[in-house]
C-alpha cells in the first residue's frame, strides 16, 4: 500500500511477519531537493532506523529529516520486538538508529540490552541515539552505560542536532 505525506512524500506501509505481529514497519526514501549541503551527511547516514511506538513522533522526524535534505532510506517499527527480528533477519544495519525509551512490551533498555548480548549493532557500523520525551536524569544516565549508545537527546530530534549527530557518526567512521 503507498501512501501519500504533504510534498509528494512517499511510504510503503508493509506487515512485518504476518503471524507472530500486525506491527507497523515503514520503509521509504524521501525524495526532494536538497535544501542544505548534505555531502558528508548523505554520504555516510544512508540509512535511519527509528524504534518508537508512537506513530506521531515516526511523522515528526520524517519531516524533520526532509527539512534537514536528507535523502537515503528510512526503516521505522512502532515494537522493539520488530526491529529486533528485523536487525536477527537482515546483515544490512542502519547507519543511525533512533530509540526511545518508554514503548511497551519491550522498552528501549531492554531492546538495547538485547542488542548488545547479540552483537546485533557495533559502534564502529551504527551511530545509536536514544530519543525519549523523558528528561529525567537517570535515564539519560542509564541510557549511556550502553555501549552501542552515542548520545541522548530528547524528542524531538531537530534539524541542528541531527546534523550534529551526522558530522560525529561521520568523525567517528573516520577515526
Amino acid at each position: 500500500m503507498v501512501r501519500s505525506f504533504g510534498d509528494g512524500e512517499k511510504t510503503n506501509d508493509l506487515i512485518v511477519k504476518e503471524g507472530r505481529s500486525r506491527e507497523r514497519f515503514s520503509h521509504f526514501a524521501v525524495e526532494h531537493p536538497a535544501k542544505l549541503n548534505r555531502s558528508a551527511m548523505q554520504e555516510h547516514i544512508q540509512h535511519i532506523m527509528l524504534v518508537d511506538d508512537e506513530d506521531d513522533h515516526h511523522f515528526i522526524t520524517r519531516l524533520m529529516l526532509k527539512k534537514a535534505g536528507w535523502t537515503g532510506k528510512f526503516t521505522a517499527f512502532l515494537s522493539a520486538d520488530d526491529a529486533i527480528e528485523y536487525l536477527c533477519d537482515t546483515h544490512a544495519r542502519p547507519d543511525l538508529l533512533l530509540v526511545d525509551i518508554n514503548m511497551p512490551a519491550t522498552n528501549g533498555f531492554e531492546f538495547l540490552a538485547l542488542c548488545e548480548r547479540e552483537r546485533l549493532l557495533s559502534n564502529e557500523f551504527t551511530t545509536v541515539v536514544m530519543c525519549s520525551s523523558s528528561n529525567r536524569p537517570i535515564d539519560m544516565e542509564q541510557s549511556l552505560r550502553f555501549k552501542v549508545v552515542a548520545e541522548y537527546v530528547e524528542k524531538p530530534l531537530a534539524v541542528d542536532q541531527f546534523q550534529r549527530i551526522s558530522h560525529d557518526h561521520l568523525r567517528r567512521k573516520r577515526a
